[in-house]
């Protein structure tokens, strides 16, 4: 009798631990490949710019995302596949702002601090210098 549940407990084990190994790894695979692009909209003066349009587009793909800031004049885009990106930052009486090429990486969580400039939304201000990594 001994030798049957010995064998039983061995047959209802390895499913189990295969089962598991294979959750497992589904859900490691499954955050890998995603990052976050955050950030703050503010005036020249320093004051953050509350209700602000923000567009966030994949290079690759042309999707595009649009938010709106918080009170506190935050954005945040994630999860988000890695790839290039431009954001486009909109608000009346404000010049928009156009920030291209902005490379995702894998977990990488990148702040992009947009500085809006008073003007009319005609006017589009592109920024050209790389963001900092974090």
């Amino acid at each position: 009798m001994d030798s049957y549940q010995s064998r039983l407990r061995r047959a209802l084990v390895l499913p189990i631990l295969m089962a598991a190994l294979f959750i497992g790894v589904q859900t490691a695979s499954a955050q890998v490949d995603t990052g976050t692009i955050f950030g703050t909209v503010s005036d020249q003066s320093g004051a953050v710019v509350p209700g602000a349009d923000v567009t966030l587009t994949n290079e690759g793909t042309s999707l595009s995302v649009k938010i709106t800031t918080t009170s506190f004049g935050g954005y945040n885009f994630t999860p988000l596949k890695i790839g290039n990106y431009t954001i486009t930052v909109e608000k009346a009486g404000f010049e928009k702002v156009v920030h291209p090429h902005i490379p995702l990486q894998v977990q990488e969580q990148v702040k992009i601090d947009i500085t809006l400039v008073p003007g009319q939304v005609t006017q589009t201000i592109e920024v050209t210098a790389a963001a900092p990594l974090l």
